[in-house]
């Protein structure tokens, strides 16, 4: 007995122990992670987490970068100024050393050293940039350092009479970005300056700041909420209104002329924040007052108001401005978000069109969770689709709860044995493609079963029912799982987190869901026919009581008899039309989706072809979203963001070259949190003359290079050799102070021996460091040194700005990375071995994954289709037939592509998944359909138009049935409001039409034209092991051998399909199975009511 007639005999005498054992894994596997780990459901507060790439050269030398960068913090391993921190040290250990005799002193001196310290331990200081009144002060050290204005400003503020405080009455402080803001505008693109509009627009924000949950959320001012800042509400302030809705027409028009007057100071930066307070701006009075001119053409009107190349700054209209609320633009305001979104949007000509509320990725978590429902709604339509097919509700449950379980178990082997701790939204999209593949699976079972069911004399001999349809039903299972998991395993080798953490939860879940369609649902079978069946219980009538439906439906509509048997003829005859056309025209055929294939294939790659991706910002929601307009529409559209889009494109993307510390990323490629750890170079030595002779002439040379940008100003960091080359030129004693600097003086000579070094480049970072912060620009270079009591030198960072602005064009950033990789390389090949392992790198995070994106996807598609041609090859043993299934499958991807990039997507991080993703839904109709075509009977197997009739005929209506529940649980996605989930709905329709129509009608085409007759070109597992392993005695022989077993193989594995309808009687003891005819019988148990009625075996009998 070999294992499968045990493991079926087993099924049937205890369905209940295998579905108590499956039950009881699959329960534990969906608690365990929640109980004994502790884990807690996945949480996506930052979708954008692991769309990062890791295991590139760019990657390593960056997360090399960002670690040394930690570890010069203070809680870091190094110091950029050990003498400092020395000292530091030492005090720190004396006041813990110190006796402590009075509480009160004990008190006082605790208090002193945690103001130096912190609580407990000792803190490196840290200088921090600080705006204080205005004026940017560079560290703690210099920040009592400010103009008399100020002070006297402080002391101001605690006058009654102060006459700022009439400011403060109108609004608390400037507005700010971190403030929620709402963007207007009006509805007809009219000018929002206008009385009408100030007015409506002054009504609209007294609206919004009567909604419910404001009063709880505002920022006050002795117990009042601040107002908002709105143009109506600083017109007010400057003509002295009580409030908005106070303003006469002449307040709007002096209002608007004082912008106009004042707007060249704006744009000329001679007006700036806070000029009304330190009333240092050689600017007109009445540009000052209320800082209002600056907030308005800086925060609340768009840039099309005023521009700055119109000097006259007249017939320009505004058409957007901005509502700031006193209120923080953080989780604290979801409940007033929520209560927006139900608020109407238009209002008295004006539309709120954008908003921004700095809970971009809150929402998108709970939208994850409320969009659930949609998958309901595709559970629902499959659960009903299964329910007609089988006409069973308990198997329909089965098969549901074999879905869910599906889910359990591969979450369980996700986090618990893989020990993946990153979960990425997209792996919820792993839900949707189980659920299309898991109703596959029960359509290929149930009508393998109920066609051995019917072929079988003794219907209640299931044991041989169940032996022959699980035999069968899993060799077709486990092709079509082995193909859709490979190719989504061939995305693991993308460098980007997201993809590579999806391609393994899709691929274990293909995986999962096989073992169970071939243990959990047979068993349930089993179940069923022993006592629903024959006891008539949970028996499902559903199609039954349809029928009586549409016989009602039909009386009552008085169709004609005509109509009826001719509507009945042609559902009948639906799959020998769909054959007949197939084959008649198959020239037609092949060269219409041959030119629709050519004319995609220039979509894709010529044009508008598939782009990457231009803005760092990753869209997570509905492009008519009020968060995407304001990030994608709006935001640029106003000068306090203009700014730093502009400060952008000005910043020069920095020359940065690290010499000490190995580029590797030793972390967890699947975790974007962990980062791993530095790893220095043991050769690295910086006291080496030889090194350091070569650094200076390496910065030497960097400053002859067309893209050095010449430094403005003294930085001491940039190439700290050369600064401390020269510094060691001083005279010996000090004109001042008398003090001896031997040996760091003129009397050692460059390259300075190890002991002169050592000694004096201590003292030089402690002089470079212990002067004005702006001197040691760039702060991330120098030198740095270990924390250790004889501190070393452990890394050296040269850093220069380039003149090559950072750009988010690929091919741009691109050329600059070659230009410099290349000189660096070059250099680096004339470093003595102390020096060899530098690198270059700089800020190229977003180049990264543009290349990797470009690369890695083809990389993915290319493995995806050799696993696929693999596996095809290995179900047919047949080139041929393999060639023009893998052309049909290209062709379905590319088209599927192509209407992707007519839609408007770029190659992103989902786009490059659903790639992948085509590959393996598509290649399964292909797979069945070729593998069919193969088994044709012999007496059909001469003709290619009947082997096409054959293997259509068979097949066509599961691989529908399954299309259909696939791109169904993807219409109900396309309801979503989050893009992903929208956009993994229209790929899921796109995909399976496409490849459907593809596999059917150009596949079909192919095999009627040019497909295999007898067996032409086939191979056997026994013919391909003699002709590696057999002992023929010469060439010819053995070549003779192969074609015998061929021959003979063939015929046998063409023999022993069971369960084929044939048209000649065979020379065996075994009885050819009828084609069952879709009817309903109360006593047929499993019925077929599907739009086909027969299904095939896709692998042979290798015996």
């Amino acid at each position: 007995m070999n294992y499968q007639t045990w493991y079926t005999n087993f099924l049937i005498k205890h369905p209940y122990i295998v579905l108590l054992a499956i039950s009881v894994f699959s329960c534990t596997c969906l608690t365990l992670p929640f109980t004994v780990k502790k884990i807690a459901l996945p949480k996506f507060q930052d979708p954008q987490m692991g769309f990062s790439t890791r295991g590139t050269l760019i990657s390593n030398r960056l997360t090399t970068w960002q670690n040394l960068e930690e570890e010069c913090r203070p809680s870091g391993y190094l110091t950029k100024n050990p003498k400092e921190y020395l000292m530091h040290k030492n005090m720190n250990n004396s006041f813990l050393n110190e006796p402590r005799i009075k509480t009160e002193g004990r008190r006082k001196n605790k208090n002193s050293r945690d103001r130096l310290f912190g609580q407990n331990n000792y803190v490196e200081y840290e200088p921090k940039n600080e705006t204080v009144y205005g004026k940017v002060i560079t560290n703690e050290k210099n920040a009592t350092e400010t103009t008399k204005f100020g002070l006297d400003y402080l002391q101001n503020l605690t006058n009654k009479n102060n006459k700022h405080r009439v400011y403060e009455k109108h609004f608390c402080g400037p507005p700010d970005e971190k403030y929620v803001h709402i963007v207007v505008s009006t509805v007809n693109n009219q000018d929002l300056f206008t009385w009408e509009h100030i007015k409506s627009l002054c009504t609209l924000e007294n609206s919004l700041m009567n909604l419910k949950n404001v009063p709880s959320l505002c920022i006050s001012n002795s117990g009042i909420c601040c107002r908002p800042w709105t143009l109506p509400n600083y017109i007010a302030a400057l003509h002295n209104r009580k409030n908005c809705l106070n303003i006469q027409e002449s307040d709007v028009n002096k209002t608007k002329g004082i912008l106009e007057r004042c707007a060249q100071y704006f744009h000329s930066n001679e007006l700036y924040m806070s000029c009304f307070r330190k009333r240092d701006c050689e600017v007109p009075l009445e540009c000052l007052k209320f800082d209002a001119v600056y907030n308005i053409l800086n925060f609340l009107t768009s840039v099309s108001f005023l521009p700055p190349e119109d000097n006259k700054n007249e017939g320009h209209i505004l058409k957007e401005t901005i509502i700031f609320l006193p209120i923080a633009a953080s989780s604290a305001s979801v409940p007033l978000y929520h209560e927006l979104e139900n608020v109407k949007k238009d209002f008295e000509g004006l539309s709120i069109v954008a908003v921004d509320f700095g809970i971009k990725s809150v929402i998108f978590d709970e939208y994850l969770l409320r969009d659930t429902w949609l998958m309901g709604m595709g559970i629902v339509f499959i659960f009903i689709c299964i329910w007609i097919y089988t006409a069973s509700l308990f198997l329909t449950i089965m098969t549901i709860i074999a879905i869910v379980f599906t889910m359990a178990i591969t979450y369980f082997l996700y986090d618990v044995v893989y020990e993946i701790s990153f979960f990425p939204f997209m792996n919820m999209l792993t839900l949707i493609i189980c659920i299309g593949i898991g109703a596959d699976d029960t359509f290929i079972f149930c009508k393998i079963w109920q066609v051995n069911k019917k072929d079988q004399a003794n219907e209640n001999n299931i044991s041989v029912i169940m032996s022959k349809t699980f035999y069968h039903a899993f060799t077709s299972m486990f092709v079509s799982m082995l193909t859709t998991a490979v190719a989504f395993w061939g995305s693991y080798v993308s460098c980007v987190t997201a993809i590579s953490c999806f391609s393994i939860f899709a691929g274990t879940a293909i995986i999962v869901n096989f073992f169970l369609m071939v243990t959990w649902f047979p068993a349930g079978i089993v179940i069923w026919e022993q006592f629903c069946v024959s006891r008539l219980v949970c028996r499902c009538y559903f199609v039954a009581a349809l029928g009586q439906f549409m016989c009602c439906f039909k009386s009552r509509w008085n169709l004609s008899p005509t109509f009826c048997k001719c509507l009945s003829a042609a559902w009948k005859g639906k799959k020998q039309f769909l054959t007949k056309t197939i084959i008649n025209l198959k020239y037609f055929w092949t060269l219409l989706f041959t030119i629709l294939a050519l004319a995609s294939t220039v979509v894709v790659f010529v044009y508008p072809r598939l782009r990457l991706p231009n803005s760092r910002d990753f869209q997570l929601f509905s492009s008519d979203h009020l968060f995407e307009k304001y990030d994608f529409m709006y935001k640029d559209k106003f000068w306090f963001k203009r700014d730093k889009g502009e400060w952008v494109n000005d910043y020069k993307l920095p020359l940065r070259f690290v010499f000490g510390v190995k580029s590797v990323d030793n972390g967890n490629h699947l975790n974007p949190s962990d980062l791993g750890v530095v790893e220095y170079d043991l050769n690295f030595d910086m006291a080496d003359p030889e090194s350091q002779e070569w650094l200076r002439n390496f910065c030497l040379n960097l400053r002859q290079q067309s893209f050095y940008q010449p430094v403005i100003g003294i930085s001491l960091t940039s190439c700290f050799i050369e600064t401390f080359a020269k510094s060691m030129t001083r005279k010996c004693i000090d004109d001042f102070t008398q003090r001896d600097r031997s040996p760091c003086c003129d009397v050692s000579e460059f390259p300075f021996n190890r002991t002169v070094f050592n000694t004096c480049i201590m003292d030089e970072m402690a002089e470079v460091y212990g002067g004005p912060a702006d001197i040691t620009y760039p702060k991330t270079a120098g030198v740095m040194f270990s924390k250790e009591n004889v501190p070393t030198i452990k890394a050296v960072v040269v850093e220069f700005d380039s003149n090559i602005s950072f750009s988010l064009s690929y091919e741009d950033v691109k050329q600059f990375y070659n230009t410099v990789d290349s000189w660096t390389k070059e250099e680096l090949s004339t470093a003595p071995d102390s020096m060899k392992n530098g690198f270059f790198v700089s800020d190229l995070h977003f180049y990264d994954l543009q290349n990797e994106l470009g690369r890695g996807t083809k990389i993915s598609i290319f493995v995806s289709m050799a696993l696929a041609a693999a596996v095809l090859f290995i179900s047919t043993l047949n080139p041929l037939i393999s060639i023009l299934a893998i052309i049909t499958i290209t062709f379905s991807i590319i088209i599927t592509i192509a209407g992707l990039v007519l839609c408007g997507w770029t190659l992103n991080i989902l786009e490059s998944v659903t790639v992948s993703t085509a590959i393996g839904l598509a290649v399964d109709f292909s797979l069945h359909y070729s593998v069919n075509y193969k088994l044709c009977p012999p007496n059909k197997a001469k003709n290619r138009e009947e082997a096409t009739v054959y293997a259509l005929s068979h097949l066509m209506g599961p691989c529908f049935m399954a299309a259909l529940t696939t791109a169904a649980a993807g219409f109900f996605m396309m309801f979503s409001l989050i893009l992903p989930y929208y956009q993994i709905g229209l790929f899921m329709i796109l995909v399976m039409a496409v490849s459907w129509i593809y596999a059917t009608f150009f596949l079909g085409a192919l095999f009627a034209t040019v497909g295999p007759i007898k067996n032409t070109c086939q191979y056997t597992y026994k013919g391909i092991i003699h002709s590696f392993f057999g002992n023929s005695r010469t060439e010819q022989t053995r070549r003779n051998n192969i074609e015998v077993m061929t021959s003979t193989s063939s015929n046998q594995d063409l023999d022993s399909v069971s369960f084929l309808k044939r048209d000649t009687p065979k020379p065996v003891k075994k009885k050819s199975f009828r084609e069952p005819q879709v009817k309903y019988t109360p006593h047929q148990g499993l019925t077929d009511q599907s739009p086909s009625s027969n299904i095939t075996i896709i692998m042979t009998d290798d015996n």
